[in-house]
């Protein structure tokens, strides 16, 4: 059973953590959980699905203990489905939007949070959350004519709504069939500027039921652990010593206890290292596969499939 009243707040801020949870009881959520650690996320995460809920959660991209690719990669293969807004203070630029919502994000929050934003996210989530409960627009399954056009148009006109660019394939992915009237009215879409056609779009497809509902998931290289974080290392020369920035306290070398003072001449810094917290294994590399959000099988890049459609930019659904 969903309770679409859980919440789960991962976030190392109390403070924003606090105000997050308060502006969600004021749209009516009442069971609320906040972490301030991946650590302690994973954990609250577990404890719901043991009762069998699937919490609605808010992720900060960058934790002290982990980062927001290896709580998604903990999470999503426990439940597909779950809801993950991620919360980036990262410049508002497409790479980074692409990456959240590459990771399986549901949406993503600007820092500073802005609180008319968040309802903005809740709203269209609980409009889809009454859509998908919805009678489909096919009314038959041997039938390729036998279809509802007012309901596929409601149901498109839905989906436009709540993206600013998708595919033909993820439409038709949605709407759970694909039909030659779909396209008939996304043409009468572009003829009226509401929606432009862009160059086709090339998607990651399951290469057992051909969804193209996926999600990248990153894991250790040594111990395939999803448990890590992204930091910073340091190599003393003289000893050889390779461990976090943190090891190194008064500036002095964790293993031989000699202060390091002249960077590149002493020691030198490697940045963006992921460090896995099961292991202990350090790389500047991490693994990944992927995972069907629908049928839940796990590949790799090189089983996928490759599934190209036209892609759209919506301009005005109004």
């Amino acid at each position: 059973m969903k309770s679409k009243n859980s919440v789960l707040i991962i976030e190392d801020s109390p403070a924003v953590g606090m105000l997050l949870a308060e502006f969600m009881k004021k749209l009516g959520y009442t069971d609320i959980k906040t972490a301030e650690s991946g650590h302690a996320g994973i954990s609250l995460f577990k404890q719901f699905v043991e009762k069998d809920i699937t919490p609605l959660i808010f992720l900060d991209y960058n934790l002290p203990d982990s980062t927001a690719n290896s709580i998604m990669s903990q999470i999503l293969p426990i439940k597909p489905f779950t809801k993950i807004i991620i919360e980036t203070a990262n410049s508002k630029d497409e790479d980074t939007i692409k990456e959240v919502i590459g990771l399986g994000a549901y949406h993503y929050l600007q820092k500073p949070i802005h609180f008319n934003e968040v309802e903005k996210i809740i709203t269209i989530l609980e409009e889809e959350e009454s859509y998908l409960e919805k009678k489909s627009p096919r009314t038959s399954t041997s039938q390729e004519d036998d279809i509802d056009e007012e309901k596929i148009i409601e149901h498109i006109d839905f989906i436009l709504k709540t993206n600013n660019q998708i595919s033909l394939n993820k439409i038709e992915q949605i709407l759970g069939f694909s039909n030659e009237f779909i396209v008939t009215y996304l043409k009468k879409l572009e003829t009226k500027g509401k929606i432009v056609q862009l160059d086709n779009k090339k998607e990651i497809a399951c290469n057992q039921c051909d969804s193209i509902r996926t999600s990248q998931v990153f894991f250790c290289p040594t111990c395939k652990s999803s448990n890590f974080k992204l930091g910073k290392l340091i190599e003393h020369y003289d000893c050889g010593n390779i461990t976090e920035e943190s090891t190194y306290e008064n500036e002095l070398c964790p293993n031989c206890k000699k202060e390091i003072k002249a960077l590149g001449v002493d020691y030198r810094v490697m940045q963006n290292h992921y460090i896995c917290n099961d292991c202990g294994g350090l790389s500047p590399e991490i693994s990944t596969s992927y995972i069907c959000l629908k049928c839940e099988s796990r590949f790799k890049l090189e089983e996928a499939r490759w599934k190209s459609s036209v892609n759209y930019k919506v301009l005005n659904t109004k």
